[in-house]
């Protein structure tokens, strides 16, 4: 008797252990379902694409400004990397809207893809070469910290050169994710972050210049030999297609073309002013400290603005595709804001000081970036939802309105608290945009649930 009762508690003690393990495995059911319904589709696979991308240049480019720190002076650096980006403003200014237009137009209309890739990528070289030679020596003239690396005809001609092959990258990139390629850009982005990394030292050793224009010469050098990669990437993706240069298709969406090249402005020059801003303001040895800083911050407010890039992909005009969607990235970008937090507020100094004592100026700075990233990304599904509806003018308006926000709020702070002052007057900037720009990502997530009700 005893025997049959132990074997019959022994029976139930398995028995209450399958059913437990059943209501375990029904409990983690529905999130296992919701997280693999969040991260599949195109538009994640592609966001990873340009994460990959993103992984790749800034882990590269982190070993590529370290080896610049150990090896050049820290003014050079400074100097070197506001060049560079007043070169990456510039190109966003000549870019005229066309690398945005072909994420939308390219989906639709792949047969003439090669045609009109060539003729934005030609358009925009053209306008660049044009104009970068006045900007540079411009800036060479009024600029006191940035007048040594562009007092002379060679640091004008690489200024302008650099201009141009960023500027027809910004096309071509884009080109790859309208056509759903994103691969094509992350194997691009790896040749030229590598290759640039390679060619530094040995440019430093050959061509030393105090003003940092080795620096210069390794990225310009790494952009072109990423250009022949992907070109030829991009000829055999639109293979038998006609290569004409047809500018009448580009005149023709030139509308179009302002609505995606004022909100490009809108957005991103912003980013591009501060090193600019901070080499005025504080110094160039502040700027290089500051550089790192965003460099190492953008591994994850990049997030946002890929998962928005390739939603806009997908859906040119498709305001379903858009209300599925939005609540996928934003809660994304909910969870990566949560769990990166921790990890600024913890390493903030001890990863900058690896480039070396005089980085570690912008330890707090560096803390502080690491809280943007879900403001930013309501700013960048705002833009991404702006596009789809057809209200870019409206959106470049209000994002406008940010960047003045951005770069006043970030200049006084520079003026009062130095590099500290640029990332809270960056951050308090973006807290106003967040709530300027949340009732309309708000709408789409209203929408959006009450439709899974239904």
């Amino acid at each position: 008797m005893l025997r049959r009762a132990s074997d019959v508690t022994e029976a139930s003690r398995r028995s209450s252990g399958r059913f437990g393990g059943r209501r375990v495995g029904r409990w983690l059911a529905r999130p296992i379902a919701e997280t693999r319904a969040v991260l599949e589709g195109p538009v994640v696979r592609n966001a990873a694409y340009l994460y990959g991308t993103t992984i790749v240049t800034s882990a590269l480019g982190f070993l590529y400004w370290f080896v610049a720190a150990r090896m050049v002076p820290i003014r050079a650096v400074g100097i070197a990397s506001a060049i560079q980006s007043a070169a990456r403003l510039l190109s966003i200014f000549c870019v005229l809207g066309l690398n945005t237009l072909l994420i939308s137009e390219l989906p639709r209309g792949r047969r003439h893809a090669r045609s009109l890739i060539l003729s934005a990528a030609a358009a925009v070289g053209v306008f660049t070469l044009a104009v970068s030679g006045l900007v540079g020596i411009g800036l060479g003239t009024l600029s006191t910290s940035l007048h040594s690396g562009l007092s002379d005809s060679s640091g004008v001609i690489v200024f302008a050169l650099l201009s141009v092959f960023t500027t027809v990258m910004l096309v071509l990139d884009d080109s790859c994710i309208g056509l759903l390629r994103g691969d094509l850009q992350l194997k691009r982005n790896t040749i030229f972050a590598v290759s640039k990394l390679l060619l530094l030292p040995l440019l430093i050793r050959v061509w030393p210049n105090p003003a940092g224009t080795e620096l210069e010469v390794a990225w310009l050098s790494g952009l072109i030999i990423s250009l022949i990669f992907l070109a030829r990437w991009l000829g055999q993706l639109t293979s038998g297609q006609s290569s004409r240069l047809d500018f009448r298709q580009l005149i023709t969406k030139r509308r179009l073309m302002l609505g995606h090249h004022s909100l490009n402005i809108s957005i991103e020059s912003s980013g591009l002013i501060m090193p600019v801003l901070v080499a005025t303001i504080v110094g160039a040895g502040a700027n290089a400290a500051y550089t790192v800083a965003m460099l190492i911050a953008s591994f994850v407010n990049i997030i946002p603005f890929h998962l928005s890039t390739v939603l806009f992909a997908i859906s040119p005009g498709d305001e379903a595709t858009l209300t599925r969607e939005v609540p996928k990235t934003m809660r994304i970008c909910l969870v990566l804001a949560i769990v990166s937090a921790p990890f600024f507020v913890l390493f903030s100094g001890t990863i900058l000081a690896f480039f070396g004592p005089n980085y570690e100026l912008a330890s707090s700075a560096l803390l502080i970036l690491g809280f943007n990233t879900y403001p930013l990304a309501i700013k960048a599904h705002y833009v991404a939802i702006s596009r789809v509806q057809g209200r870019m003018k409206r959106a470049a308006l209000w994002t406008m309105v940010g960047a003045f926000l951005e770069v006043g709020f970030a200049a006084a702070g520079a003026v009062i608290y130095g590099v500290t002052g640029v990332a809270m007057g960056l951050f308090t900037a973006l807290l106003m945009e967040a709530v300027l720009y949340f009732p309309v990502v708000f709408g789409v997530l209203r929408i959006a649930r009450m439709g899974s009700k239904e």
